[in-house]
């Protein structure tokens, strides 16, 4: 435990919140790919049905989540937090006495409501109140440990669902919100004012309102949004398709699959590499980078002969890549804006990138269908050169002083 000065006396709190993402985005953002055999077969839910369910969870996320927000900055994140794990636990239950589409959707309905009061981005805004300016490098890590929740849950979904039955699984879920998530969310301390001293004025000020002046806010946030969202539009479709894309391209269904794997390592890695270094880099340059690199990749590939060196290599690149812009996702809104209002701006960049995530599998999956995958990584290349456009130019807006940092600067 030494290095838990480090977090300011915090550190088996946002151990306990590492493990509650872990088990809020395993069984609700990762669950259904387990599951749908089984809701397929005794209630007789298609797989679009199935993951329809997330779609109702990021919509759900994305009506929520401007109000929210600025209820987040003004209270702080604890009753949201506990709210959300029973909510989250009510959904759960109506989700294991299902019987068909209707009460399946509502159930997500229920657990999406849960997820915006206490997972996406309530847990980072958490980390701001908590860390300060050490937030960038603790949001890393926590992301780092979520990157555990799809290795965790999908086994341990799979084994009770082939010890118990599905309804029962999921009632396991429910009852880990009450059992274990809520008591974490209760240690969180209540908001109170931050105490400031004299010889951290200046510094405090660009951490709490942001590297954007004033004049720029409106730009800056619309350029944001616009280089998340199409970053995610790709991240949260085309992974969904590594298997069929390798397939196409003539590796057999084992080498698809076991080169896939290697997906969540990198992004892993890349993540680790980011939380301890990042905090050299503007967060904004990386995202740029990461920017550059994903769409390079996904024209490279179509020009290349398939083979699993070929594939292992773009695999762990882009998924590094993906890693990195996630990274990019959680703290460039806190690096821009600050920490004041934090929560009210992630609730903003909430609803465009919410309903990108919630298009996107359906998305990706009429593309590869139609266009086969060579069109679809062209098509995905596009759509992230947009992003990298809007990066580059937000990049550019930071390096150039506001007018009115100018007019200060010349008359003292």
């Amino acid at each position: 435990m030494a290095s838990l000065p480090r977090f300011g006396g915090h550190g088996p709190l946002l151990f306990g919140l590492a493990l509650t993402r872990i088990i809020g985005w395993g069984t609700t953002f990762y669950s259904p790919s387990v599951l749908a055999p089984a809701l397929s077969r005794d209630i007789g839910l298609s797989p679009e049905i199935v993951f329809g369910g997330i779609t109702v969870l990021l919509i759900t996320g994305a009506l929520l989540a401007p109000a929210l927000g600025r209820q987040l900055d003004r209270e702080g994140t604890r009753r949201s937090m506990c709210l959300g794990a029973l909510v989250c636990a009510l959904g759960f239950v109506v989700l294991a006495i299902s019987q068909g589409p209707v009460s399946y959707l509502a159930s997500w309905f229920v657990i999406g409501i849960g997820h915006a009061l206490s997972l996406a981005n309530v847990g980072n805004v958490t980390i701001a109140q908590l860390m300060g300016e050490r937030t960038r490098r603790v949001i890393g890590l926590m992301m780092l440990m979520t990157g555990l929740a799809s290795s965790v849950f999908w086994p341990l979904t799979a084994l009770l669902t082939n010890l118990y039955g599905w309804r029962a699984a999921v009632l396991v879920f429910a009852v880990l919100q009450v059992v274990i998530v809520l008591p974490i969310y209760l240690a969180i301390p209540r908001l109170r004012p931050a105490a400031s001293t004299p010889g951290a004025a200046a510094v405090a000020s660009n951490f709490e309102q942001g590297r954007v002046s004033t004049d720029r806010r409106q730009a800056a946030f619309l350029l944001l949004a616009l280089a998340l969202s199409a970053s995610g539009l790709v991240s949260w479709g085309l992974p969904l398709h590594y298997i069929r894309l390798f397939q196409e391209g003539g590796l057999t269904p084992a080498e698809a699959v076991w080169i896939a794997t290697l997906s969540g390592p990198a992004t892993i890695a890349a993540r680790a590499i980011d939380a301890t270094l990042g905090e050299r880099l503007p967060a904004e340059k990386v995202a740029l980078l990461g920017l550059l690199v994903a769409p390079a990749l996904c024209l490279t590939l179509p020009l290349l002969p398939m083979t699993t060196g070929t594939a292992g290599v773009f695999i762990m690149l882009f998924s590094a890549s993906l890693g990195v812009i996630s990274v990019a996702r959680a703290t460039l809104p806190l690096v821009l804006f600050g920490r004041n209002g934090f929560a009210t701006m992630l609730g903003r960049l909430t609803v465009p990138q919410n309903i990108t995530f919630a298009a996107a599998p359906l998305l990706f999956a009429t593309m590869v269908e139609r266009l086969g995958a060579n069109a679809t990584l062209v098509v995905s290349a596009t759509i992230q050169a947009i992003g990298f456009a809007a990066m580059f130019a937000l990049v550019r807006m930071l390096a150039r002083k506001a007018p009115s940092e100018a007019a200060t600067q010349s008359h003292p």
